[in-house]
């Protein structure tokens, strides 16, 4: 199965087999995966090496098939876009905003307009 993916924040670039539609739990296995790793001292740089990414990629494989099989480009892909996705979350939340987060409604504080506003500007 190698669906379309739509529900990402971010864009997405590649051919269209090269997109999956991720869900909460193939995220929070990327980002173990990738844990194990970086917590394993096998890096030899703050980066993941070719080596690194072809045993996450067989991982995430692993734990997901037969319903996704994973390439290296599309687990870099994902990481790239929780990364602004993270970047998005800090800069509402943690730099002068006004935005706050509400955790009885697991969501932030503020009116829709003042979020898409700072959802165009890029962070990186």
């Amino acid at each position: 199965m190698d669906p379309v993916d739509s529900g990402d924040i971010g864009s997405t670039h590649g051919a269209r087999s090269d997109k999956i539609v991720w869900m909460w739990y193939m995220e929070r296995r990327l980002i173990e995966f990738m844990h194990e790793e970086f917590t394993s001292n096998r890096l030899q740089s703050s980066t993941f090496s070719p080596s690194v990414w072809a045993r996450i990629c067989e991982k995430m494989n692993s734990a997901m098939y037969p319903s996704y099989v994973f390439t290296t480009k599309q687990l870099k892909g994902k990481l790239n876009r929780l990364r602004w996705a993270w970047r998005l979350m800090n800069e509402i939340l943690n730099r002068g905003t006004g935005w706050g987060w509400d955790s009885q409604r697991q969501t932030i504080t503020d009116d829709v307009g003042r979020l898409e506003e700072l959802y165009r500007i890029p962070l990186f």
